[in-house]
């Protein structure tokens, strides 16, 4: 029996070393287990982090690339990037530091390269012996091939004559002209138009044969009109509602002239007004059958001189009352192409071209300083506008200024309808009108959405909305 025992009790102390024998070989292996483990682990948090900064440096490429590259020929668009660039990546984002930043214009400027580099701390990768993640973003964007018809409808009336609104106005289509052309006279496809309007629009002297009853002997008049006798400017008057909403051409209606018949009372003697500048002149104190009427339509035209020299030459007509749904209608007849090789002079008989044409927009921009209305349009009174005098009843029977104001409101609104309906895209500035909330809200439901609409209270914030409409115009596109 005691071998038996002896047995007994060699097991007995074996197992208890076996087992911490067992327990230390096992700690071992979870040891080096562990070490891809949490080596894994690492990697992965410091792969996520380093994932978002990636998502953070390419949100602020994309941004930075098609915001600030708006106006590739700009002697600031480097600082213009890198500023979108900044407000989009804010430095230090999880611990990043920026590396490298370039900017790269093409020599065309068609396209703009914007590339950044980023360094990540890692966290938990250090054990592992990486201390930081490099990470870079970068994206070309393109100016897309699409052409335009872009047609300017001016206010020209004689409110913007104050406060330096005129001056403001001209400088910041500018503005917008050096965005859409850079520093190029022309660019593929795009053509400009202006309709300067007041009361009245002026589409120019050469177009008699759209008139119904123009007539050069009215003006063979020795001592009606003083102090000289002058020709016809080239402003008609509206036809008959619906046409004076619509885009039909002269085949379809003739356009009455507009001449301030010499038996009509004018209550202002004559001044610095002479046969050879009257085209020119934009005072309202002059005596004439001309009175009151802006300088002409500028038809699309390719080159960007041509199209600032026109805009230079606006200036205010007062006192006969702000009528835009005239001057919009014209806006449309521009680049409708029902209008397609009517315009002569620099405009390609060609254009413009159909609606839907691929690869082309058109578009229509409006300013206004105030309301439609017609001024001193009561009983026999009131001034000769596009629906000639108050009394001949062309517009509504029984015209006040407040009847006058809601129809040709409803009449401008009528036309930006059907101008949205063929795909005109339409947007619309109301320039220091104060807290008129009625008038901003009519401007904004012409536009073809809110946010096409614009609200500028002085002259920097016009310059800045013209700007941010050619941005967009520029039609800029990221290629990644």
């Amino acid at each position: 029996m005691t071998p038996m025992k002896n047995a007994n009790s060699a097991r007995k102390t074996l197992l208890p070393r076996l087992f911490r024998d067992t327990t230390a070989s096992a700690a071992i292996w979870v040891g080096l287990l562990a070490i891809p483990l949490i080596g894994g682990t690492s990697i992965g948090i410091d792969s996520a982090r380093a994932y978002l900064v990636k998502t953070r440096l390419s949100h602020a490429i994309d941004a930075a690339a098609l915001a600030g590259g708006g106006n590739l020929a700009a002697q600031t668009v480097v600082d213009d990037i890198t500023m979108y660039f900044d407000a989009n990546y804010v430095t230090g984002f999880l611990g990043s530091t920026l590396t490298d930043f370039q900017v790269v214009i093409a020599d065309d400027n068609e396209t703009v390269k914007v590339s950044a580099t980023v360094s990540v701390p890692t966290t938990f990768a250090t054990i592992l012996g990486f201390q930081e993640v490099t990470v870079s973003e970068e994206n070309v964007a393109r100016r897309s091939a699409r052409g335009m018809e872009l047609v300017l409808v001016m206010d020209n009336t004689g409110s913007m004559s104050y406060s330096g609104k005129m001056t403001a106005m001209k400088g910041a289509a500018g503005e917008m002209l050096d965005i859409l052309y850079g520093d190029r006279e022309t660019v593929k496809d795009l053509y400009i138009g202006l309709v300067p309007y007041a009361s009245v629009v002026n589409v120019g002297y050469q177009h008699t044969d759209w008139t119904s009853d123009y007539d050069p002997n009215d003006f063979d008049l020795v001592g009606d009109y003083s102090p000289t006798v002058l020709s016809w400017k080239g402003c008609v008057r509206a036809r008959p509602y619906p046409l004076d909403t619509g885009e039909a051409p002269p085949s379809t209606a003739l356009f009455p002239t507009y001449i301030w018949q010499s038996g009509a009372a004018n209550p202002w003697a004559a001044v610095n007004y002479n046969e050879s500048d009257y085209r020119q002149t934009h005072s309202s104190r002059v005596v004439g059958p001309n009175l009151s009427c802006p300088v002409p339509i500028l038809p699309l035209t390719a080159e960007k001189t041509t199209v600032k020299n026109s805009i230079a030459q606006m200036g205010a007509y007062r006192r006969f009352g702000t009528m835009s749904n005239v001057g919009m209608a014209w806006g449309w007849r521009v680049i409708s192409p029902m209008w397609q090789g009517l315009w002569g002079g620099d405009t390609p008989n060609d254009i413009p071209i159909a609606y839907g044409s691929p690869l082309s927009d058109k578009v229509a921009i409006l300013l206004t300083d105030g309301w439609n209305q017609w001024s001193g349009a009561s009983g026999n009174g009131g001034f000769y506008t596009a629906y000639g005098f108050p009394r001949d009843g062309e517009l509504i029977p029984n015209v006040t200024t407040t009847s006058s104001r809601n129809e040709l409101n409803r009449r401008l609104l009528e036309t930006c309808t059907a101008m949205k309906e063929q795909g005109v895209i339409i947007y619309t500035i109301t320039f220091q009108v104060g807290n008129t909330t009625a008038l901003k809200n009519l401007y904004k439901g012409c536009a073809s959405a809110p946010e096409k609409y614009f609200d500028s209270p002085n002259a920097n914030d016009l310059s800045r909305v013209f700007r941010a409409i050619g941005t967009e115009l520029s039609n800029l596109r990221l290629e990644k």
